[in-house]
C-alpha cells in the first residue's frame, strides 16, 4: 500500500507542476496531508497487527492521495492531467465511505451489528453512485475548451452543489452520527476510554459535516460552504490520524502493564491480586473469584455469580475446572492475546501464592513437631531425673543407713569390720553425690521448681570463678524454653572455666516480647568461634530449634561475649 501511495504522489506532484495555478506549498500542503493517513496506518499496523483499523487507514490515505487533484486549482487542458481529474473526483466520495467505515468499526476494524453493516453499507453504495455521476460530469466538462475554468468544486463529499446529492448525506450522516452515539452510549467504562479520542474528533467532524451539507443543500456552493469544506478537510486530516492513533496506542499499553503486573508476582500476595488485575488491564469493575465446592467466592469470602450478558465476561484461570475466574469488562474478549497473558500471569500468582501458602504450612508442622520434639525431650529429663532422686538416690541412703546401724551395732570388737564398713560408707556417700551432679546435669530440680533465675544462680555458685547475674525476668517461661536457656547458661561458663583462663563472669537474662535473651561475658582470653567448636556449634542448634540465634563476639576490653536469643511462644 506505502509503495502505491507513492506512485500516486508522483502523478499528483506532475499535475501540480503541469497545470497548477497556486504556490507550491498549497500542493505540497494537500499531498503531505494525504501521506498522514497513510503513514499512520502503516505504524497502525505495526503496532496492532491484529487490528483491521491500520488497513483502513492505508486504503484512506491512498483514496486522498488519488483525490488530491480534485481540490488543485488547474489552469493547464493537457489529456493526461483532465484524465487524471477525472479519475480523482470519481473517487472523491469513497473517503467519505472509507472513513465512516473506520469510525464505526473502530477499533477492531469490524462492523458487528447489522445496522452498522447497513448504514456503512448504504454509505459505500451511495458513495459509488455519486462516483460514477461525477466521473460522467467531469468528463463531458474536461472535453470542453479552456475547461480549467469551467470545472465548479466538487465539494467534500462530490456531487457539487447537487441539492439531491447533498440531502441524501444529511440523511445518512444523520442516521450514521445516532449508530455512532448509540455505540458510545453502549460501550462499557473501559472501552469508552479507548474510543474516546477518535470518536470524540470523528463526533465533532460529523457535526462539521452534517453543518457543510445543510448549507449545500439549502443554498448550493455557496463561498461560506466551500470555506467550511476547506477547514473540514484540514481538519479530518490533521485531527482524525493522530486520534486514531492515540486510541490503538492506548490499547497497547494494556501489554505493558501487564508486563508490569509480572514484574510484582513476586511481591503481591494473593490478597492484592485483584487490585494488581485492574491495574494491568485498566479495568475498575474487574473482580478474582475463587473456586469452591459450591460455586466461587471473592477475596473476602463472599460468594460471587457468574455474570450473564450484562457487559462482563468471564475467564477462566487454571484449566477445567478452574481454580479460579476473573470478571472482566466484555471488551477485553476483543483482546485475546492480552487475555491470554493476564491469564498465565493470574495463574502463575496463584501458583506462587499455594506453594508458598504450602510451604508455610509445611513449616508450621516442622516448628510443630520440633517443638513437641523439645517438649519431650524435657519431660523425659524431668522423669529421669525424679527416677533418680525418686529411687536410686533415695535407695542409695537406705543402703547407707542401714551400713551406718551396723558399723553401731558391731562397736569396736571387729576393727577390720568396722574399717571395711566406713570405707563402703565413704564410697557410697561419693556415689550418692555423683548421683546427685548426674540428676542435677540431666534436670536440675531447682530449675522446675523455681524457674530459670534460681537455677542459674545455682549453677554460678558451683562454679570455681565469682559469677555476677543480672537478672531482668519478671515472670516463668515455657519450661522447654527455661531449660534451653539453663543448658545454654551451662555449656557456656563450662568453657569459660576450660578454655578461656577468666577470672570473672556476668550472665545476663532479660525478655523483650517473644524473645529471651540470654548473654555471657567473660573476661578471659577471647578467640572463641562456633566454627571451631562442637560445643559453641550445639549451642547455635540448641538456639535454632526456637528459631532463634547465636552471635560471639569479642568484650571490651579482654574476653568473648555470648548473646543467644531464644522464642519464647
Amino acid at each position: 500500500m506505502p509503495a502505491a501511495v507513492c506512485m500516486v504522489a508522483v502523478v499528483d506532484a506532475a499535475v501540480a507542476r503541469t497545470a497548477g495555478r497556486l504556490p507550491a506549498a498549497f500542493y505540497v500542503l494537500e499531498i503531505g496531508t494525504a501521506a498522514v493517513w497513510t503513514g499512520v496506518g502503516v505504524l497502525a499496523a505495526v503496532i496492532r497487527p491484529d487490528r483491521r483499523a491500520g488497513w483502513l487507514m492505508q486504503v484512506l490515505g491512498l483514496v486522498l492521495m488519488v483525490d488530491a487533484p480534485a481540490g488543485f486549482a488547474l489552469a493547464g487542458e493537457e489529456a493526461w492531467v483532465a484524465a487524471d481529474l477525472v479519475v480523482a473526483r470519481s473517487v472523491q466520495p469513497l473517503q467519505i465511505a472509507l472513513f465512516s467505515h473506520l469510525l464505526l468499526s473502530y477499533p477492531e476494524g469490524r462492523l458487528r451489528r447489522a445496522a452498522e453493516r447497513g448504514i456503512v453499507a448504504a454509505v459505500y453504495c451511495f458513495a459509488a453512485m455519486v462516483g460514477v455521476a461525477t466521473a460522467i460530469d467531469t468528463a463531458r466538462l474536461v472535453t470542453e475548451p479552456g475547461w480549467g475554468d469551467a470545472v465548479p468544486p466538487a465539494g467534500i463529499a462530490g456531487g457539487g452543489s447537487s441539492p439531491v446529492v447533498n440531502l441524501v448525506w444529511l440523511s445518512l450522516a444523520v442516521v450514521y452520527l445516532a449508530l455512532l452515539i448509540d455505540k458510545v452510549r453502549r460501550a462499557t467504562r473501559r472501552r469508552r476510554r479507548v474510543l474516546a479520542y477518535p470518536f470524540g474528533a470523528g463526533v465533532l467532524l460529523m457535526l462539521l459535516f452534517l453543518v457543510t451539507t445543510g448549507f449545500a443543500a439549502v443554498d448550493g456552493q455557496s463561498p461560506t460552504t466551500g470555506l467550511l469544506s476547506a477547514v473540514l478537510a484540514y481538519l479530518a486530516v490533521l485531527a482524525m490520524p493522530g486520534a486514531f492513533l492515540a486510541g490503538l496506542l492506548r490499547e497497547r499499553l494494556s501489554y505493558g502493564s501487564v508486563a508490569e503486573f509480572l514484574r510484582t508476582l513476586e511481591y503481591a500476595p494473593v490478597r492484592q491480586l485483584q487490585a494488581a488485575l485492574r491495574k494491568a488491564l485498566r479495568d475498575p469493575g474487574l473482580e478474582v473469584a475463587f473456586a469452591r465446592a459450591d460455586g466461587y467466592v471473592d477475596e473476602g469470602g463472599r460468594a460471587v455469580s457468574l455474570p450473564g450478558g450484562d457487559g462482563r465476561a468471564v475467564l477462566n484461570i487454571g484449566g477445567e475446572p478452574p481454580i479460579a475466574v476473573v470478571l472482566h469488562d466484555a471488551s477485553l474478549t476483543d483482546e485475546p492475546k492480552l487475555l491470554t497473558a493476564a491469564s498465565s500471569a493470574t495463574r502463575l500468582a496463584l501458583d506462587n501464592a499455594r506453594l508458598h501458602e504450602l510451604v508455610r504450612e509445611q513449616l508450621s508442622e516442622v516448628r510443630a513437631s520440633r517443638w513437641r520434639i523439645i517438649e519431650a525431650g524435657v519431660e523425659q529429663r524431668r522423669r529421669i531425673e525424679r527416677d533418680l532422686h525418686d529411687g536410686a538416690q533415695q535407695r542409695m541412703l537406705a543402703v547407707g543407713i542401714a551400713l551406718r546401724l551396723l558399723r553401731q551395732r558391731l562397736g569396736h570388737g571387729e576393727p577390720g569390720a568396722v574399717a571395711l564398713l566406713e570405707e563402703a560408707q565413704r564410697e557410697l556417700q561419693a556415689a550418692v553425690e555423683e548421683l546427685r551432679e548426674l540428676a542435677r546435669g540431666i534436670h536440675p530440680a531447682v530449675l522446675t521448681d523455681q524457674g530459670l533465675s534460681a537455677a542459674v544462680r545455682a549453677l554460678a555458685r558451683r562454679l570455681p570463678i565469682p559469677v555476677a547475674i543480672d537478672d531482668a525476668l519478671s515472670r516463668r517461661l515455657h519450661p522447654a524454653v527455661e531449660a534451653a536457656a539453663y543448658f545454654t547458661v551451662g555449656e557456656a561458663l563450662s568453657n569459660v572455666v576450660k578454655h578461656s583462663a577468666a577470672t570473672t563472669a556476668r550472665v545476663g537474662l532479660s525478655l523483650t516480647g517473644d524473645r529471651l535473651r540470654v548473654e555471657v561475658v567473660d573476661d578471659g582470653v577471647g578467640g572463641a568461634d562456633p566454627a571451631l567448636g562442637s560445643g559453641l556449634q550445639g549451642l547455635a542448634d540448641r538456639a535454632a530449634a526456637f528459631d532463634g540465634s547465636l552471635s560471639v563476639t569479642p568484650a571490651s576490653p579482654t574476653g568473648t561475649r555470648l548473646v543467644v536469643e531464644l522464642r519464647c511462644g
